[in-house]
Formats: C-alpha cells, structure tokens, sequence
C-alpha cells in the first residue's frame, strides 16, 4: 500500500503551474473570465477539458448565441462579446456587431469561434491548458488552496489565489463542498437535455414559406405518432453554423441528470440514434433535403441546467418578471423563464414546463405543485427591459476565494432558465474575471470586494451592468 501510495505521488507533479487567477472552465463564462482579469495585470490561468475553448457553443454546436440585445438598437450586453463577434466578423465566421443587434441570437462558424476565442485568449497572455479534467479541490478552512487536474501528463497540482468555477456543472463549487441544489423544488428534476446537429446539401432557396409550414405539418405527425421524439418541428436555423445550404437543428429532447454518467451515456446513444432518424425523415418528405447530409453531431449532449450555487443572494422569478433593477448588478440579463420539460416528453406539443402545459400523461407537477409552475403568458422580464445579475449571485457559501460564473450561479429552477444563456454568461464571466483579479491585487476576499470596483472594472472593459 504504501508503495502504491508513493507511486502516486511520483505520478502527481506538484505544483506543475501556478497562478493568482485559475479559472476552470473554458465556456462562454470561462473565457469571458480569463479575458478580463488578465486584462487587469494579473497571472491567469484557464483550464478547459476539451482540446478548444467555447463550451456548450462549440462542444455541444449551441447557437446562436442569446441574451445579448434589448432591442434592435440596444445592446444587454458588449464587453468580450462584442469583441469575439467583431473578431469573428472580420473572418466571416459572424455578423457585424450592429447587424447582430438586429437579430434575434448571434448565429456563427464553429471552427472560426474556436479560432478566434484560442487568440483572443492566448494573445491576452493567458496561460492555456486545454485536455485537463478537474478531479479534485484541495480546501483548507474555508479556502481553496489547490484544484488538481487530470490530462495525459497524469495527474497535476495547480495552485492559485482566486479561482472562479465557469465549468457550466459547477463542479469546482461541487468538489470544494460548497453547498448547492440541483433541480426544481418539488421533485429535484432538470431541464431535458437535447443535441444539436448540423446537416449539409441543404437547397436553401427550395424551402419556401409554403414548404416550412408543410414540413412542419409533417414533422408534428411523426412526433405525434410516436415515430420522432422531438419537441420543435422548425426545420434548422443558422445557428451554429452560418454557411450556405447548412442549418443547425435544435428539436431533441433527453431527461436525465446532466451530473450523472449513467444518464449522460444513455443521453448521448439515444439522441444519436434520434438524430439520424430525424435527418433520414428530411430527406425522405422535405423539399429542399433530398441530397442533404449529416455534416456532425456534437462532441458531446447539450447540458441546459445541472448545480445551482447556493450563494449570498439567490435570483428569482420574480427578478425576471419585474426587471428588477439592483445596486450590486454585475451584468444585465433579458432572457425569459424558458424551461425545457423536465420529464423529457414530446408529444401533445409539449415544449414549455408552465402550468398550462398540454400534456395527456400523469404529471406530479401538475396535479400537485401547480403553484411551483410559471404561467405561460407570465415568463417574459418587461418588454425592452432587462434585469439585474447581483454581484451576491457569484459568491457561494463556505468557499472564501472562489466564485461561480455562467449557468451554475445562484439562482432558482426558474430563474436560472433566463440566465443560463451564453450572452448572459459571458458578461457575467468577464464580471467574475474582475473581481477576482481586485481581489486578489487588493488582497481581500471577493466578498469583501466593493461592487464599486467590480462596476468601474466593467466600465474600462466597456461592459454593461
């Protein structure tokens, strides 16, 4: 044993990196994160899983990109994500940031998005470590001293002074004994995963209105029959994708918890499966996809909501709905309460999760927590308005040095439907970059941090709050 032991240790080189900063996660949060605290002259280190950054937008082809625009005119958010898409602009991989502004999400090129965020990023002066998986947190009283990463040079000790969880499951917050919820109150369940695909050959100028509502039509029999599990009969968008005669699907549907292997597994085999019966049904009864093809499937299954934080403040429902406005904002979300069901189902035009839900099957919720259910016609902020993501939000319980950015921040089942989008996330990532590099440069810890600081930081990046 104790030669095992020592073994071990041999195979741990530790601390091989160092940083005042780590972040781990290189998401839209993750990256937004990075960018900005290095941008303040501080040692920052990102820690990404995959061989590239961009997370669910690259990883799992989510696109486009929500949650950045008030209106036509009006950004919710600029900052880094002005930045990348004026990067990716410049290379064709993205509109123009006013042409954005007019769309309803940013659609881009994968391959340019991974592109121009690994410059962005690695230019800045970060410091990148792409295939390294966090396995585990070294915590002493309260304070993170270490986070350990697992990658093909074995396993690796790296130490830090503030680190920020921009992993989308919260894991770091997870590992380090944080306390956190995952699901709605009555009965634990998740938003249903889904998996976008991407499909080529597609004859774009074949599929007119008339043949969209067509194709829809047919869509929702083959749902209704049982013969597709999908909840949206839209036949693509530019999405993840901008080129000519592509479109990214977003319309399959797994309930599952996104933190447990087994359901991942499952999740991943099921809609690949449901994926090439979707593709082949296009082809066989869509004008327009005769000669398409399956250009990709994602690296890995669309996780919409896992751990919530349990932080200083917890965001509401209600915060969405009245377009709260707080002194301590840190960033400005507009997205509604867009909950996926939670059970999975399809059929009976099931997409929302509200109490005014279709479905024929038994629901628990229905018949017994109906008031824990948004209403349909009550899920949007104030039109034209946006709401505040507090500072309070990013600060998790227990744990001294670390904050939470992007999707696992805290916030309620309902509430975290509205800000789990990738605009939203990344102005709250480059939010949680400055606080933790004032932080650390004024050596206090981030919840002893002004918001003051933290909003002046947003305005020398030219972010909104």
């Amino acid at each position: 044993m104790e030669n095992n032991e020592e073994l071990l240790e041999l195979k741990m080189k530790s601390p091989v990196y160092e940083a005042d900063v780590i972040v781990c996660g290189g998401g839209p949060a993750g990256m937004a994160a990075a960018y900005a605290a290095i941008h303040l002259g501080v040692k920052t280190l990102l820690i990404e899983r995959y061989g590239f950054l961009g997370g669910m937008a690259t990883s799992a082809l989510v696109g486009p990109i929500l949650g950045h625009r008030l209106s036509t005119e009006k950004p919710a958010v600029t900052g880094f994500l002005k930045i990348l898409t004026e990067e990716m602009a410049i290379l064709g991989g993205a509109p123009g940031w006013e042409e954005s502004l007019k769309m309803g999400g940013i659609p881009f090129d994968v391959e340019i998005f991974k592109y121009v965020t690994e410059r962005l990023i690695t230019d800045s002066g970060v410091k990148l470590l792409l295939y390294s998986l966090l396995i585990d947190v070294e915590v002493e009283n309260g304070f993170i001293k270490s986070v350990i990463v697992a990658n093909k040079s074995g396993k690796q000790k790296i130490n830090g002074q503030i680190f920020i969880d921009a992993t989308g499951d919260g894991d770091l917050a997870f590992l380090s004994g944080a306390p956190y919820k995952k699901g709605r109150l009555a009965d634990g369940k998740m938003q249903s995963m889904g998996t976008v695909f991407r499909v080529g050959g597609v004859k774009e100028e074949s599929l007119t209105k008339k043949v969209r509502e067509e194709a829809s039509q047919k869509l929702s029999r083959a749902r209704d029959s049982g013969l597709l599990k999908i909840y949206n009969t839209q036949i693509g968008i530019k999405g993840s994708t901008i080129r000519k005669g592509e479109l990214t699907f977003n319309i399959t549907r797994f309930a599952g918890d996104g933190t447990d292997v087994e359901d991942l597994t499952r999740g991943e085999l099921e809609l690949r499966r449901e994926t090439f019966k979707i593709v082949d049904f296009l082809r066989k009864n869509v004008s327009g996809f005769k000669d398409a093809y399956l250009i990709s499937t994602p690296v890995q299954i669309g996780i919409r909501e896992t751990r919530q934080i349990i932080g200083e403040y917890t965001l509401t429902a209600k915060d969405i709905l009245l377009g709260r406005k707080y002194e301590d904002s840190i960033a400005r979300g507009t997205w509604w309460i867009d909950i996926h069901c939670p059970l999975g189902r399809t059929k009976d035009n099931v997409h929302l999760c509200t109490r005014d839900c279709t479905t024929a099957e038994p629901c628990l919720m229905l018949k017994k927590h109906p008031d824990q259910l948004p209403q349909k016609n009550k899920l949007h902020p104030p039109k034209g308005d946006w709401y505040s993501i507090p500072y309070l939000c990013l600060l998790p319980r227990k744990i001294n040095n670390l904050l939470v950015a992007g999707r696992p921040i805290s916030a309620t089942h309902q509430a975290m439907a509205g800000s789990r989008v990738m605009g939203t996330c990344m102005a709250i990532g480059q939010s949680a970059g400055i606080a933790a590099a004032q932080a650390f440069k004024k050596k206090i810890l981030p919840k002893k941090l002004s918001v003051k600081n933290v909003q002046e930081g947003l305005i020398s990046q030219n972010a909104l709050f």
